[in-house]
């Protein structure tokens, strides 16, 4: 991955459709470098067709899911104390299993947390940017090149219409067949 005023580019696209050469990045940016970031892309442009800038903040979200975390982590405490005092084989196997369900909550909590910790620590920036491309004006060509084309585009024409009659023959042999038929029939009620 590429570096870019300490951040890092997660995505890179470019391409070119009919009028239009584009390229696309997605970039990562720590968030105390974001302001500084911002400058240095804006430097030498004019205007920006379209400019978004957007925060959200998770704080709330941050404190509710440490909050739940701490108490499920003092809830798995418990089961395993319980367990060590536990003597019969079922209450140990429905505490573990108790156990097993508290960890994967808590591991999911973790994930989130962190999740939320890098939100907090890099701001992501997307940064869409497009060339117009001029279209070929008053470009001339000869009387001679005109009647090449043409011939080149009625032999491609001819060609793809064998072809594409090439690929219908069970049809036109189960035509050909059918009318058979019915020709017979026709001249067997005239006799």
């Amino acid at each position: 991955m590429q570096q870019i005023n300490k951040g890092t580019v997660q995505n890179d696209s470019e391409g070119k459709d009919y009028d239009n050469a584009y390229r696309n990045l997605l970039i990562r940016i720590p968030s105390e470098n974001f302001d500084q970031f911002i400058s240095s892309v804006s430097k030498g442009v004019s205007y920006f067709e379209r400019k978004e800038i957007s925060s959200e903040n998770v704080t709330e979200q941050y404190i509710d899911l440490d909050s739940r975390l701490k108490t499920k982590r003092k809830l798995e405490e418990r089961y395993l104390q319980i367990l060590q005092k536990a003597t019969k084989i079922s209450e140990i196997l429905e505490i573990e299993k108790q156990i097993s369900t508290i960890r994967e909550e808590i591991e999911a909590k973790e994930g989130q947390l962190k999740y939320l910790e890098s939100c907090v620590s890099e701001s992501t920036v997307t940064i869409e940017f497009y060339k117009t491309i001029a279209q070929k004006e008053g470009v001339k060509t000869s009387y001679g090149s005109k009647l090449w084309t043409a011939i080149e585009s009625g032999f491609f024409s001819l060609s793809e219409f064998l072809i594409s009659i090439i690929s219908l023959w069970p049809f036109i042999i189960l035509f050909c067949v059918f009318a058979y038929f019915i020709r017979k029939r026709f001249k067997r009620k005239k006799i």
